[in-house]
C-alpha cells in the first residue's frame, strides 16, 4: 500500500484584497491505521519550519511556510488557482473529519493573486534563511502563530474568528521564535534579537519585551533555536542554545534566572514541562549527539538517545528536535537523523527509550511533535526536503504508535492455526531456502511458505537505494511475539543490500511477516506446512 496523501486542492473561496485565504481540499484523507503519513501540501515550496499542535479533541494543526519554488531550466511554474493561498505566506493546516484544510495566516492579494508576506521571502517570493514559524492552541481551541524573520517578529491569531493583520511584535531582525499561551490568555514568545535571548509577552497590540540573556545564541549558528512553554502557574520557561550549551531560563515573580544543562548541547532544542512544571529538554550537541535532559529536584539527568553527525562536526540547519509529555510522564521525542536522511521517533513508555524511524519520512528535516494528554493521539510534522512538501504522520492508536507503528490494513489476524483447519493455504513450501525482495517500498510477494518442523533461511534482497528495510516473522498481525528474521526495527539493511535470516523450526500454522520499518506498506502471510 502506498502512503496515503491528502493533496490540497481548489476551493471556491475568493478573498478580498489582503484578506486571509482558506482552502479546504477536495480529497479527504482516508482513515484506518495506527499510523498514516499524509502529504498535506505539495504545491509550490511547502512545509518549511513546520510546527504541530493538537487541539482539545486531539486533532492536529500545523503552521508552516509557503514559498515560490526555485525552478530549474524547463520547469513550469504551478498554475494559480482561485481561492488557493498563494506564496509567500505563513499557512495554518488543520485536520477535521479526515479532511485537511489550509488557511493563510498572512494576508493574501487578489489582483494579482499572491501572498502578502514580504518579511518572509525574497523579491521572487522564494525562501530566505532565518525564517521560522511557531504554533500554539489555547484552551478555547484558538490558534496563535508567531513567525520570526530578518525583518522582525510577527504574530497573529484567529481568536476573533479569523486571522487579521499581523502584529509586529519586534522591529529588529528576529530569529527562531517560539510561542505559548498561558491559561489567562497571555501570549509568550521567545526569540533571539540584537544578540540576546528575549521574551515578548502580552496580547496583540500590547507587548512587553524582556531581555533575558545578552550575548546568547548566536542566532546565526545553524539550529540555534529557542523553545518556550508555560506552567500551570502562568510562569514561562525557555530552552535555548547558548554557544554550544543548552540553557534554561525560568521566570518567577517577574524575574528571570538562567541555568545550564550539563555537557555539550545547544542545537535544535525543544521543551516540555511535567505536571510540576519541571522542564525537560531535547537537543543536539555539535557532534550530532541527541539528548534528553530532565530536571528533577534541582538536578539534571541526561539520556543519550541517538546520533546524527553533521558535516565537519558542526551544527546542521536541518536539525530540530520535538518533545512532548503525556499525563503519565511518558516522553515522546522526535529528531531529524540527517545522516540516514529520515525522521526518528522515540518514547520511554516502559522506562527505557525505544528508538525507531518514522515510516515514510525519507528526506525529512526539522520535525515537530505533539501528543494528547492521554498519549492516545500523536502527530509528527516535517519538511520533505526532497520534494518540498509538508508531511504529517498521525496516529490515534496510542501505545507508541509513532515510534512503534502497527500494521492495520487488510492483514491476517488471529493466532496461528493448523493449515488443515480451513481451506488450502495461499502458498506452499518448496524447500528450506526462501527468497523475498523489497522494491519500491513493497515486497515482491504477500505469501511465503516454509516446511514445518525444519529450520529454514530467508534470503532478503533490498533493492530500494537509500531506504532501510528488514524482514521479520510474527505469530500474527499484532506483532507482539516475534518468531524469526530481524531482531527488531533497529535491525535493518539500507538498499541496495542483501542479507540472510536463519529461522528456527516452526510448527505448522499460518503466521505473519512484515518490514518493521514500513509495516503498513510491507506485510504478508507466512505459511508453515507439512511437506
Amino acid at each position: 500500500m502506498v502512503r496515503l496523501a491528502a493533496l490540497l486542492a481548489v476551493a471556491g473561496l475568493a478573498g478580498a484584497a489582503c484578506a486571509p485565504a482558506t482552502n479546504p481540499p477536495d480529497v479527504p484523507l482516508q482513515q484506518g491505521g495506527a499510523i498514516q503519513v499524509s502529504v498535506v501540501d505539495s504545491l509550490y515550496d511547502a512545509g518549511r519550519s513546520a510546527s504541530v499542535r493538537l487541539d482539545q479533541s486531539g486533532a492536529p494543526a500545523v503552521s508552516y511556510l509557503l514559498y515560490q519554488p526555485v525552478l530549474t531550466k524547463g520547469q513550469i511554474p504551478p498554475a494559480v488557482k482561485p481561492g488557493d493561498p498563494q506564496p509567500p505566506a505563513v499557512i495554518l493546516a488543520t485536520l477535521a473529519k479526515g479532511i485537511w484544510t489550509r488557511t493563510s495566516v498572512t494576508p493574501q492579494k487578489t489582483n494579482p493573486a499572491e501572498g502578502d508576506a514580504p518579511e518572509i521571502a525574497n523579491a521572487n517570493g522564494q525562501a530566505v534563511a532565518g525564517v521560522t514559524t511557531s504554533l500554539a492552541i489555547d484552551a478555547q481551541g484558538k490558534h496563535h502563530v508567531a513567525w520570526a524573520t530578518p525583518k522582525g517578529l510577527f504574530y497573529s491569531t484567529d481568536a476573533g474568528g479569523s486571522f487579521g493583520a499581523p502584529d509586529r511584535v519586534a522591529g529588529s531582525p528576529s530569529f527562531t521564535g517560539s510561542v505559548a499561551v498561558a491559561a489567562d490568555g497571555t501570549v509568550w514568545i521567545s526569540f533571539y534579537s540584537t544578540g540576546a535571548l528575549k521574551v515578548a509577552h502580552g496580547r496583540a497590540g500590547a507587548w512587553t519585551v524582556d531581555t533575558v540573556q545578552p550575548n546568547s545564541g548566536p542566532a546565526a549558528a545553524p539550529a540555534t533555536v529557542t523553545a518556550i512553554a508555560v506552567g500551570g502557574n502562568g510562569d514561562p520557561v525557555v530552552a535555548f542554545g547558548d554557544h554550544g550549551t543548552t540553557g534554561v531560563a525560568r521566570r518567577a515573580g517577574g524575574k528571570w534566572t538562567i541555568e545550564k544543562v550539563p555537557g555539550a548541547g545547544g542545537y535544535g532544542a525543544s521543551l516540555a514541562l511535567d505536571k510540576s512544571a519541571n522542564p525537560d529538554v531535547a537537543y543536539y550537541d555539535a557532534a550530532g549527539g541527541v539528548h534528553l535532559a530532565q530536571s528533577k529536584a534541582g538536578a539534571w539527568k541526561v539520556d543519550d538517545l541517538g546520533s546524527s553527525p553533521g558535516k565537519g562536526g558542526t551544527s546542521d540547519p536541518r536539525w530540530s528536535t520535538g518533545l512532548a509529555l503525556d499525563d503519565k510522564g511518558v516522553h515522546y521525542v522526535t529528531w531529524a537523523d540527517t545522516a540516514a536522511g529520515r525522521i526518528v521517533a522515540a518514547a520511554d513508555r516502559n522506562g527505557t527509550f525505544g528508538v525507531r524511524p518514522v515510516q515514510g519520512s525519507q528526506g525529512g528535516t526539522n520535525p515537530s511533535i505533539a501528543v494528547s494528554a492521554d498519549g492516545q493521539k500523536q502527530a509528527v510534522a516535517w519538511f520533505d526536503s526532497v520534494n518540498a512538501n509538508l508531511e504529517v504522520a498521525t496516529s490515534s492508536e496510542g501505545s507508541l504508535a509513532l515510534a512503534f507503528p502497527l500494521p492495520t490494513l487488510q492483514q491476517p489476524t488471529g493466532s496461528p492455526q493448523p493449515t488443515s483447519s480451513g481451506g488450502p493455504p495461499a502458498c506452499q513450501p518448496s524447500g528450506t531456502t526462501l527468497k523475498v525482495t523489497a522494491k519500491n517500498t513493497a515486497f515482491d510477494t504477500n505469501c511465503l511458505a516454509a516446511p514445518a518442523e525444519k529450520a529454514f533461511t530467508v534470503d532478503f534482497d533490498n533493492q530500494d537505494a537509500g531506504t532501510p528495510h528488514n524482514f521479520e516473522i510474527y505469530t500474527d498481525s499484532s506483532t507482539t511475539k516475534r518468531l524469526g528474521g530481524a531482531t527488531s526495527a533497529g535491525d535493518f539493511i539500507t538498499g541496495p543490500a542483501t542479507t540472510s535470516y536463519k529461522v528456527d523450526a516452526l510448527p505448522a500454522g499460518t503466521y505473519y511477516f512484515q518490514c518493521d520499518i514500513h509495516p503498513t506498506q510491507m506485510f504478508g502471510t507466512f505459511v508453515v506446512a507439512k511437506g
